[in-house]
């Protein structure tokens, strides 16, 4: 490892090394956020007309499309609409926009000139992307309940799924080769067992002719928390912003920083293959949270949004693309890296060493090839290019308006207000908190860069130092953390509150005020548990579940240990899953409530599915007693358990 990544701290979390929670995070039943109403607007999604005359965005917790004049700078307008908006895709020209609807099951499809919804697509019951491929006449939907692609015909009437094609797991942004033979999906999250030292999210590539996966593409060891995919208008390269935790090592230097880094990778699309990845940050300062990318029209220029800490990055990907393939020579090729030659020079030598890349937070800095600025409010998510180049929209989420800022220079050219904004309540400050890396010291993470989806899991494990070292512990949710003490895989601390306190203080290394103990407190308290997407449509139990169900509080034993409503009885148990520093296999009992979203399973995520906690790590038969029963009874209590 070189010297940029010496000592890093997964900077994972925020109620993480004295709790070890390990890390301290919607299919929503309304448009609610847990810890906010409608009246709050959260700009999540932005996209610009090709006549470059409106932007239209849509607003998560405002439950609406908003529709803004990119000229004046003024609200046009708004269209209420159902969930909680998210992703946008607009026609080729402009006439139809598309607003997938999370929660609610739908894509609602928008009359651009009379504003109107004229109709809804039933696709999964989370819809959080979308992509339109105009030529082919198809819609795709990224379904974050499912982990599938839904493939929408157009040409249909009414227009109607005619494909779901199953990807790695919570696909959260898409994108579509100008051709529209590929279409690509990030992965928010990755999918593996969590002793694993290589487990990472990954990218799949869609073959649009054959609607089948063409590639899965690995991001390096540690990668996760990808919000944001784009494509280079020739078609070639996939670029990808994604977290880059530093898993695989203990948290025993946090004050130095380092243990999340936040990245990009360049993804071959035809190949199928990853050609490097580079660290956004610098030496010093984190840039926690990367989460949406766009490329200019011309190739050369990419933005991205960094939600933790309010900035906007713009990376000279051209050059980058030259130095990769020792094309373009340094401005100053003499210049050093410690006692060595810098990155760019070494590669020029040997292409072997772009692998390096992904270890150097002075790579981007070397080259010349990034710039940081303000994004021009708090939170920036979705980011929309005028049809011109010559603008950035920014939608900054708890600012609830949109900067537009020069796309050449960074600066602010104004803001557009989505509506009145009241003063934020306390569970709205806490949100605000845990998603703010500024936080942290140095700003290398947020709460959320290890708690996705409001305070659940980021698939990967790690070792805080409250419980010793050599341990490494799997992300715990933080649905009903308050119902639900004591705190952490060994209950090394009673209260949920000290915990709160103590991710301020101790992850994130910098003193709390009592108002920010008490607002992040707020915010995690508010989290609930949201219906499963296993249940039936009209919320029930399916058949399998009813007789896992009835195994469940019977025959196997688990309410013993597992009672509602939250599902664990908060004591420490040895289940038989022993791990070589902790003899005695004692593990605070853990909630069952959206088991469906947080694998993977156990206090090290050796299990990647429910089946595998009640069968090949069960070996010692002290998991209830699951171990009689027949392969037709584990699937039916493992559906009961996916539907809580």
């Amino acid at each position: 490892m070189t010297r940029s990544t010496q000592g890093k701290v997964p900077a994972v979390v925020l109620l993480g090394a004295v709790l070890m929670f390990p890390h301290l995070a919607r299919g929503e039943e309304s448009s609610r956020s847990p810890a906010v109403g409608r009246e709050y607007r959260s700009p999540i999604c932005v996209v610009a007309s090709p006549d470059g005359e409106t932007v239209y965005v849509s607003d998560r917790t405002g439950g609406s499309l908003v529709i803004l004049d990119a000229a004046e700078m003024t609200k046009r307008g708004e269209i209420a609409l159902h969930g909680q908006p998210r992703g946008l895709a607009l026609s080729a020209d402009g006439s139809t926009l598309y607003v997938a609807e999370h929660g609610a099951g739908s894509v609602a499809v928008i009359d651009t000139k009379s504003r109107e919804v004229v109709s809804r697509i039933g696709v999964g019951k989370w819809p959080t992307s979308l992509v339109t491929a105009d030529n082919t006449k198809r819609l795709y939907v990224g379904n974050q309940d499912s982990n599938s692609i839904s493939v929408i015909d157009l040409g249909q009437r009414p227009a109607a799924a005619i494909k779901q094609i199953p990807v790695v797991r919570e696909p959260s942004c898409l994108a579509a080769t100008p051709d529209e033979q590929f279409i690509v999906a990030a992965n928010l999250l990755p999918l593996g067992r969590g002793t694993d030292p290589t487990l990472s999210a990954a990218l799949s590539i869609i073959d649009a002719r054959s609607l089948e996966t063409a590639a899965t593409v690995k991001l390096p060891p540690g990668a996760t928390m990808v919000a944001g995919v784009c494509i280079s208008p020739d078609g070639k390269w996939a670029y990808v912003v994604h977290g880059l935790g530093r898993f695989n090592m203990p948290i025993t230097q946090l004050e130095h920083g380092w243990v999340n880094t936040n990245a990009l990778s360049i993804v071959d699309i035809a190949n199928g293959s990853r050609l490097a990845t580079l660290l956004l940050d610098d030496l010093t300062q984190g840039a926690a949270d990367p989460n949406s990318i766009v490329c200019s029209h011309d190739g050369n220029r990419l933005w991205i949004s960094h939600a933790g800490v309010h900035e906007i990055s713009l990376i000279e990907i051209g050059l980058i693309h030259e130095l990769l393939h020792g094309n373009a020579p340094l401005q100053s090729p003499a210049l050093k890296a410690g006692s060595g030659a810098n990155i760019w020079t070494q590669i020029q030598q040997d292409r072997g060493k772009i692998a390096d890349l992904e270890n150097d937070l002075t790579a981007l800095f070397i080259a010349g090839a990034i710039r940081r600025t303000s994004s021009g409010g708090t939170g920036p998510r979705g980011l929309a290019l005028s049809a011109n180049g010559q603008h950035l929209f920014v939608a900054n989420y708890y600012s609830g308006a949109v900067a537009v800022l020069r796309a050449d220079t960074g600066k602010l050219q104004g803001t557009i207000s989505l509506g009145p904004q009241p003063e934020p309540n306390a569970a709205r400050r806490g949100e605000i908190i845990f998603h703010d890396a500024t936080h942290a010291f140095q700003r290398w993470h947020s709460c959320a860069s290890c708690h996705a989806n409001e305070g659940r899991v980021d698939g990967l494990r790690w070792d805080f130092l409250g419980d010793g070292i050599g341990n490494p512990k799997d992300t715990l949710s933080l649905v009903h953390f308050d119902k639900t003490e004591p705190m952490n895989r060994r209950a090394t601390m009673a209260s949920a509150r000290d915990c709160a306190k103590g991710g301020l203080e101790s992850t994130n290394m910098l003193a709390s005020t009592e108002q920010d103990v008490n607002d992040l407190f707020a915010y995690l308290t508010s989290l609930r548990p949201l219906p499963s997407p296993h249940l039936t449509p009209d919320g029930k139990l399916t058949k399998a579940a009813e007789r896992g169900k009835a195994l469940f509080e019977g025959r196997a034993n688990c309410l013993r240990c597992h009672p509602a409503p939250y599902f664990t009885d908060k004591k420490m148990h040895n289940v038989g899953v022993l791990s070589e520093n902790e003899p005695d296999g004692r593990y605070d009992t853990p909630s069952l409530l959206e088991a469906y979203r947080t694998a993977p399973y156990l206090h090290d995520g050796r299990a990647l599915t429910l089946k595998d906690v009640l069968t090949v790590e069960n070996q010692r038969k002290q998991h209830g007693k699951t171990d009689a029963l027949t392969d037709r009874e584990i699937d039916d209590l493992a559906a009961y358990l996916l539907s809580l």
